[in-house]
C-alpha cells in the first residue's frame, strides 16, 4: 500500500459517521479507517486493567483478519476515541435516584443503581489509566508485531461536546446529528479544526496533560475534548 493507515476505534456507528469523512479530508497523508467497536469496551462488568489490552489487541486482530489485503506492516497507529461518561469523578458526586434512570449533570450523576455505578466508574478510571499510558499494542499472539497506540476523549459524550446536547438521544436522532455534522464540515474540514482549536470544550497541553485534566476535579461530568492534540501529533494544525 501507498499510504499507511490509522485505524480509528469508535464507540457506534454514529460516531464513524459523524468523524470519517472529515478526519480524511484533514489528513492527506495518511489513509483513515474506522472500526466500529460496538459498545464501550473500557466500561464492561468483566473488564479490568489487566485485560483491556488484549481486549483492544483483538479488536484490531478481526479488523485485519476481515481485512486479508491490509497487513499489520500497513498500520501507522491505532487511535481509539471514548467517552469518559463521568467515569473520573468522586463517589460522593454520584446519588441515586429515584427516577429508575441515570442521568448525567454537570456536577454529579443520578445513577439507576448507585452501587453499580460507582464499580463501574472505579473499574473503568483504572482501564482507561492503563490505556492512556500505553504506548504500543503488542499484537504478539497473532502477527509478532507492535502498532503505535493513542486513546482520546469525548466528555461525557460526542453529543455533549459537538452539539452541547446532554440529555440523552435515541439512536436515530443521534444518527441525524452525525448526518448533518459531516455533510458541512466535511466540506469545510478546516473549520472542524478551528472548532477543536477555539471550541469551549478545548483541552490545552500535550496528551498526558489533557488526560491529566479530564480525571481531575470533577471534568469528566463537563464538556471537553482532546482531539485536537491528535491532530497535533500528525503535524496537522491551523497555522497547516
Amino acid at each position: 500500500m501507498t499510504k499507511k493507515i490509522i485505524l480509528i476505534m469508535v464507540e457506534g456507528p454514529s460516531d464513524e459517521d459523524t468523524l470519517a469523512l472529515v478526519f480524511s479530508r484533514l489528513i492527506g497523508e495518511q489513509e483513515i479507517t474506522f472500526g466500529v467497536v460496538h459498545g464501550d469496551i473500557t466500561a464492561g462488568e468483566n473488564m479490568t486493567a489487566k485485560y483491556i489490552e488484549e481486549a483492544v489487541q483483538e479488536k484490531v486482530a478481526a479488523y485485519l483478519y476481515k481485512n486479508p489485503f491490509i497487513k499489520i506492516k500497513d498500520i501507522l497507529k491505532v487511535v481509539q476515541i471514548i467517552d469518559t461518561d463521568g467515569a473520573f469523578v468522586s463517589g460522593s458526586q454520584i446519588v441515586q435516584s429515584d427516577t429508575e434512570k441515570t442521568k448525567y449533570f454537570e456536577t454529579y450523576i443520578e445513577a439507576k443503581d448507585k452501587n453499580r455505578l460507582v464499580r463501574r466508574n472505579i473499574s473503568k478510571r483504572a482501564v482507561v489509566f492503563h490505556l492512556m499510558k500505553l504506548a504500543k499494542l503488542n499484537m504478539t499472539k497473532s502477527f509478532q508485531a507492535s502498532i503505535p497506540y493513542e486513546i482520546y476523549y469525548f466528555s461525557r459524550n460526542l453529543e455533549h461536546v459537538l452539539h452541547n446536547i446532554s440529555t440523552d438521544l435515541r439512536s436515530d436522532e443521534k444518527e441525524e446529528l452525525a448526518y448533518e455534522f459531516a455533510d458541512y464540515y466535511s466540506g469545510h474540514p478546516e473549520e472542524f479544526l478551528k472548532l477543536l482549536y477555539e471550541g469551549d470544550f478545548y483541552v490545552g497541553g500535550d496528551y498526558e496533560e489533557t488526560w491529566k485534566f479530564i480525571m481531575n476535579h470533577g471534568n469528566s461530568l463537563r464538556r471537553y475534548c482532546n482531539l485536537a492534540v491528535f491532530f497535533e501529533k500528525l503535524g496537522v494544525t491551523l497555522e497547516g
